[in-house]
């Protein structure tokens, strides 16, 4: 099968979970015999590494920019883009739509590459799409745009009915709804987060030495947690517990080695930097449990499963995405989002190595059973094929698809600013 990805970002240009996930998935469906070819964006980060042929950097961003403008007008302009339409990026998917003939377009973000405009030429196309949420962009979308606009485009959920949309959690579909205050028309296909379990090695004994060993990863931040990791740590150095917490990742690291200083933490928490997946993988065996507790609308996060994989159970926000296939003291232990319960979590895990190693092995035989990457792998590929084979036109000639979304682009200017 011929398979056009699309993607706002793509690796070695990302911020998270999402964009490794894009080129994992990727990679697998590579290796599974069908032909890749990704749309994306410029990679501003000066490499080396040639980049590969099936990559094409054509797409401009509007979002995610380190300096947005001043001018409040500059600023809209740039959220309409990054939203609505930029119809650069939509001649530019109409040309590798012409030029490959994929026989399937796979939908990643769309945010900051006028997602609204690229669906809406896929529908008008007739041309079969996937798109995998990992957020909740098609709200983001809709509620970025005026109620004139989304007509235009038919934006809404309405505009998802022709496609397939995947989901990692009922966590994030019902937040999808709920915000743009509809529900999609056909339920999104719910595949999880993975972990790819082939590297992970022996758990070494929990508790070592009376030590209790944590382990945090990803971005280094509030809304992940980080501040709250440090107030727990404070409690428990306070308390006396003999502990340490590694933090991996990049981020507010700056502010939160600051706030570390300020704490008096500074022999208890390190932060060591950002690691590749497969490193993360091979450190999770020496720690004895996962902190995780980032915000309640966290879509799912791959972390806590793929130290779950190595049978380092997490500490997590008891209702964030992840949390819909782990089990309370059974593969983890779940806390409300304060940092004293995270502390009482930390405390309790420290105390009891034999429950540790139960929860572990608990969580280790889970995500080997349920949640590996070749599981997760064979169900996308399932839905992609069974979309790609849904009759319909394909006029991607058509002289008419141009004029039409420039059309709409220009009018979308005019409607949103006049």
């Amino acid at each position: 099968m011929r398979i056009l990805l699309v993607s706002n970002l793509f690796p070695p240009v990302y911020l998270g979970g999402y964009e490794l996930a894009c080129a994992n998935v990727a990679e697998g469906l590579r290796s599974r015999g069908h032909d890749i070819r990704i749309l994306t964006s410029w990679n501003p980060l000066p490499s080396a590494a040639t980049e590969a042929p099936e990559v094409v950097r054509r797409l401009d961003m509007a979002s995610y920019l380190p300096h947005l403008p001043a001018e409040a007008g500059a600023r809209s302009a740039a959220a309409h883009a990054a939203m609505c339409s930029s119809f650069g990026n939509t001649m530019a998917l109409l040309q590798e739509i012409r030029g490959f003939r994929p026989d399937l377009v796979y939908l990643w973000n769309l945010v900051g590459i006028g997602g609204a405009a690229l669906i809406d030429l896929l529908n008008t196309a007739g041309v079969p799409w996937v798109q995998h949420l990992m957020d909740r962009g098609p709200a983001d979308i809709v509620t970025a745009t005026t109620e004139a606009v989304r007509g235009l485009y038919g934006h809404g959920t309405a505009a998802y009915r022709p496609g397939r949309l995947i989901a990692m959690s009922d966590h994030l579909v019902e937040e999808i709804e709920t915000l743009i205050g509809e529900d999609f028309a056909q339920p999104p296909d719910i595949v999880p987060g993975w972990a790819e379990t082939g590297a992970t090695l022996p758990h070494q004994p929990y508790l070592r030495d009376g030590v209790a060993r944590f382990v945090a990863a990803g971005t280094v931040a509030a809304a992940k947690g980080t501040d709250l990791i440090l107030e727990a740590a404070a409690l428990l150095k306070a308390e006396g517990l003999d502990f340490i917490v590694d933090i991996y990742g990049a981020g507010e690291v700056p502010r939160c080695v600051g706030r570390t200083h300020a704490l008096q933490l500074d022999d208890r928490v390190r932060f060591l930097g950002p690691r590749e997946q497969a490193e993360l993988i091979a450190l999770y065996a020496g720690y004895d449990a996962f902190l995780f507790p980032t915000a309640e609308r966290e879509p799912f996060g791959f972390a806590p499963i793929e130290a779950a994989a190595c049978a380092t159970p997490p500490i997590m926000t008891a209702n964030c995405g992840a949390s819909e296939r782990l089990v309370d003291e059974v593969h983890c232990l779940k806390i409300f989002r304060t940092s004293e319960d995270l502390a009482a979590a930390m405390r309790r895990a420290a105390s009891d190595g034999t429950a540790l190693a139960r929860m572990g092995r608990a969580a280790q035989r889970l995500v080997c059973s349920d949640l590996t990457f070749a599981r997760c792998l064979a169900r996308i590929e399932a839905i992609l094929l069974e979309a790609a084979a849904r009759p319909g036109p394909l006029p991607p000639d058509d002289r008419g698809l141009a004029a039409l979304a420039f059309l709409k682009h220009n009018l979308s200017v005019r409607l949103r600013f006049g």
